[in-house]
């Protein structure tokens, strides 16, 4: 099917739904489209700095700390919604960044992504499994004969005569 038969069809599906035509990329054949970016904001009289937006947020652009006030970087936030779901006192809500997004735009935010993944990758240290059960039962079996040791020597440093 050649792009204007797609582009005709696409219009007649619009019209028949009272719809207007779908832009982006029809069968393959990409037209040109503006998307004005609508950027997240908090209401920081709401924010009760719990963090969950600045995990979910997988372009680094909110920052803020535990218990603080969080705020969205607009320069580096893509408009994603990624962070609205995950608050619990809705204070995020998406307003107009009052310019168009662009390849540039798109390409900053694809290293942001990669380099916030390395990082966590980085952060989450891989943990060893025992080679076999009986490894690992044995490790339990010493911290507890550690932690019983620990607790025999402080009742004997009180003289206590319990057992």
């Amino acid at each position: 099917m050649s792009a204007a038969r797609g582009a005709a069809a696409n219009r007649r599906r619009a019209a028949a739904f009272n719809a207007p035509p779908k832009l982006g990329k029809i069968r393959g054949v990409s037209t040109p489209t503006l998307h004005a970016l609508a950027v997240a904001r908090i209401d920081e009289a709401i924010c009760i700095g719990c963090t969950l937006c600045v995990d979910a947020c997988p372009y680094d652009a909110i920052v803020g700390a535990a218990k603080h006030m969080h705020t969205v970087l607009p320069t580096l936030c893509t408009g994603c919604q990624l962070c609205i779901p995950p608050c619990p006192v809705d204070c995020i809500a998406m307003v107009p960044a009052g310019r168009v997004w662009s390849r540039e735009d798109a390409r900053m935010a694809d290293e942001r992504r990669l380099a916030r993944d390395l990082r966590i990758a980085r952060t989450r240290a891989p943990v060893a499994a025992p080679a076999s059960p009986d490894d690992g039962r044995a490790r339990r079996r010493a911290a507890i004969d550690a932690a019983l040791g620990r607790a025999r020597a402080r009742r004997a440093a009180f003289g206590s005569d319990r057992k």
